[in-house]
């Protein structure tokens, strides 16, 4: 499971991620501009892990807010992409709760290309309470504004390392974490697409991600080991320093691959 954050780090990495959110209303809206350093490398192509993390931010918020004063653990994420999203563009998500229940809250998020409508990506994601009533948020839970910008190319602000042909080890960074202090789970999704990546090659996009999460990765690093299968591929994150299986992820290859180069 992965937990919103309750107090950022003042330079944290999701704040450099490009995406503002309205301040009020429903569904959610976030604006987030696509500049290189969110590219996968070579590419003017946004990383679908990127788009993970945003749609973490986007559902996670609306999701804190149907559960608010608790705090919102993320169950699982699924991201389909639709179409690619280049630098230089503009993309608008909008979120909003799919069913709101006792102790579960499902979210979706949809993303276009701002200027055209194009769209770009769907993303499913649902959520509990913590079941420790001492994760409250305190004064209550208010929307972040995230509207800041990378320097330099995400895997190299993350520490992404790759000891192995489709292993990567994503590191426990004080400014990469959430409130619990284990790493947050959007960042993850970018560990699982570098995976991917270094097993089937830099060509290969991701067309579809999906992550179940299982505990926090409290210790760190979170290593992503992973397994293709033809288009399928099965990814393992195992948090190294405390040996425990933290999440779960299936991939699917985009078979269009060579349109996005």
């Amino acid at each position: 499971m992965s937990q919103p954050d309750i107090g950022m780090h003042p330079q944290s990495i999701l704040a450099e991620l490009g995406l503002s959110m309205e301040l009020e209303g429903l569904p959610l809206r976030g604006h987030a501009d696509v500049f290189p350093e969110l590219c996968l490398p070579g590419t003017d192509t946004l990383r679908t892990g990127v788009l993970g993390t945003w749609a973490d931010l986007v559902t996670g918020t609306v999701a804190a807010e149907t559960m608010d004063p608790r705090i919102a653990l993320t169950l699982d994420l699924e991201v389909q992409v639709l179409g690619p999203a280049s630098s230089g563009s503009r993309v608008l998500v909008e979120a909003a709760p799919v069913k709101i229940g006792r102790s579960v809250t499902v979210c979706t998020a949809r993303f276009h290309d701002e200027a055209t409508g194009v769209p770009l990506a769907v993303a499913y994601a649902s959520f509990m309470a913590s079941p420790d009533l001492a994760h409250q948020w305190a004064g209550g839970f208010s929307r972040m504004s995230l509207d800041g910008r990378l320097t330099v190319p995400l895997a190299d602000r993350l520490q992404l390392r790759s000891p192995a042909p489709g292993v990567v080890e994503l590191p426990h960074l004080p400014d990469g974490l959430n409130a619990s202090g284990a790493i947050q789970g959007g960042l993850v999704a970018v560990a699982v697409e570098e995976a991917v990546g270094s097993l089937a090659g830099p060509e290969a996009r991701v067309g579809m991600l999906n992550l179940r999460y299982l505990r926090p990765f409290s210790v760190g690093p979170a290593r992503a080991t992973a397994t293709r299968r033809g288009p399928l591929v099965v990814v393992e994150l195992e948090d190294a320093g405390s040996g425990k299986l933290g999440a779960v992820a299936t991939v699917r290859l985009d078979h269009h691959a060579d349109q996005y180069a």
